[in-house]
């Protein structure tokens, strides 16, 4: 064979035997074990502040209906108040991420047949304030347990007594305890934590914890059963890969 030939032969060879790199799809439909979207890097002196929005999609007419009138005469609130882009407010959000303890100093009020705020996070006490005009008999009682969403088991009630307008009581509270306080048949809800990353979303139904730190955490938000609702949750994940914003929606439309 000339060296024309032969060179000729060894071309066709090589060009025969070349193939095409295969893309990250293709290789993941191959079997490859490299996954399609590259593991996020993360840093751990990361922090983020991150806002968490809870939604409730198309809420029932009788979630939003005002439930009849306080032995006051006053209007109850309705289960939910949802903006007119469905954020929900005061609903509870935690984020399992570890952090340096924080003081929540709460105060509820009861006045005009009325409990003021309906849900609120404190740490080991409560201080609750009358603002009636005649005495007041409260009951709180323990009804579970964090991580939020778990199964709602009371303890026997104590009773708080307020017999004048001004009178304030402070109640000594479990760390990591939900309590319920009943005055007749106006409620709220009461989350002993010293987390900071444990609120209760605002009126357009979004709540900003700062400084999350480097991980990924579960996000848990949890409306608690009023006005003859049940209780709702909605879970949820979120990455502190890099220092920023970081913007998470949590529906709460299924329960």
């Amino acid at each position: 064979m000339d060296v024309t030939r032969f060179a000729l032969v060894l071309a066709f060879a090589c060009s025969g035997s070349k193939t095409t790199p295969k893309t990250a799809h293709e290789d993941a439909r191959a079997g490859s074990a490299q996954p399609i979207d590259a593991a996020i890097k993360i840093d751990p002196n990361a922090k983020a502040d991150v806002q968490v929005r809870v939604e409730w999609k198309d809420v029932p007419a009788d979630a939003r209906a005002v439930p009849g009138r306080t032995p006051c005469g006053t209007a109850r609130p309705p289960s939910v108040a949802p903006t007119t882009t469905w954020g929900i407010p005061d609903v509870l959000v935690a984020i399992e991420a570890n952090a340096a303890s924080s003081q929540h100093a709460t105060r509820l009020t009861f006045g005009d047949c009325v409990l003021a705020p309906r849900i609120a996070v404190a740490t080991r006490s409560l201080a609750i304030a009358s603002a009636a005009q005649s005495p007041a008999k409260l009951t709180i009682q323990r009804a579970g347990q964090l991580p939020l969403g778990g199964a709602i088991k009371e303890d026997k009630a104590r009773d708080v007594y307020l017999p004048i307008a001004g009178h304030e009581v402070e109640v000594a509270l479990d760390a990591g305890a939900i309590y319920r306080i009943a005055a007749g048949d106006e409620t709220a809800w009461i989350v002993a934590a010293e987390s900071p990353f444990v609120a209760v979303t605002e009126a357009a139904g979004t709540v900003v914890f700062r400084d999350v730190p480097a991980g990924t955490h579960a996000v848990t938000a949890w409306l608690p059963p009023r006005s003859g609702q049940p209780a709702r949750v909605a879970k949820g994940s979120v990455t502190v890969a890099t220092s920023g914003f970081i913007e998470l929606t949590l529906d709460i439309t299924k329960q």
